[in-house]
């Protein structure tokens, strides 16, 4: 014949709201000997445990569920006991949070050129976002609103609304454009010509907006080209 020997862990941590908990208690001996399970701190197992064979089983752990629990090993020749704690923690459930946004109050772009519209935000959960640019929706639902190709009809304000389950929050944002100044880059050469003689004078100039192009004779207005 052979006394029990409890096999047994120290500590067992696990969390609240866990669906199940199963805790073994190994113990062997010869005669091989019977295993009951108990609370240390109680009169009685809590109303969620129950053991099953050598093992405790808490169903849908809560808080308070945790402290100690022991396992009694015992046959004809001695007893063996192993004291179990179990540690309930509590899940952290991150708050709830309205959108905070972070955004520029002014951009400005080149005409013609690509701009981007950064809406940032600091919130929990995700929030949905909706834009509109003086009063108008907008089709998207990204916190960056591209712009292809800035022009007169697209500058303004444009408003980011972020909203969550925990409230809402909003920012304007001005889209302003800068012109590059006209620049002749291919002047009108000298030319020296016949009376009666037709001549064709070229002035190529660039610039957003595309530059309108005044010809001028003596100070004198001839014609107008864009």
């Amino acid at each position: 014949m052979i006394k029990p020997t409890v096999t047994l862990a120290d500590t067992i941590t696990v969390f609240e709201g866990s669906s199940l908990l199963s805790i073994p208690c190994y113990a062997e001996g010869i005669p091989i000997p019977s295993v009951t399970w108990e609370s240390l701190d109680k009169s009685s197992l809590p109303r969620n445990a129950r053991q099953l064979g050598n093992f405790l089983i808490f169903k849908n752990v809560s808080s308070i569920d945790g402290g100690h629990f022991v396992c009694t090993a015992k046959n004809k020749v001695e007893i063996d006991i192993k004291v179990l704690q179990v540690i309930v923690k509590t899940r952290y459930v991150k708050p709830h949070v309205a959108p905070l946004i972070h955004a520029p109050s002014t951009i400005q772009a080149k005409y013609y050129t690509e701009a981007r519209i950064i809406c940032n935000m600091t919130d929990f959960p995700t929030p949905n976002v909706a834009w509109i640019h003086n009063d108008i929706p907008v089709k998207s639902s990204v916190n960056t609103l591209i712009i292809h190709s800035v022009t007169n009809a697209t500058i303004g304000t444009y408003t980011c609304i972020a909203t969550n389950d925990a409230g809402s929050s909003q920012a304007n944002i001005q889209l302003k454009v800068t012109y590059d100044v006209p620049k002749i880059v291919s002047p009108p050469l000298t030319s020296v010509i016949n009376a009666g003689q037709a001549h064709n004078f070229t002035c190529v100039a660039i610039g957003h907006p595309e530059p309108a192009i005044i010809w001028t004779y003596k100070m004198v207005s001839v014609v107008t080209f864009r």
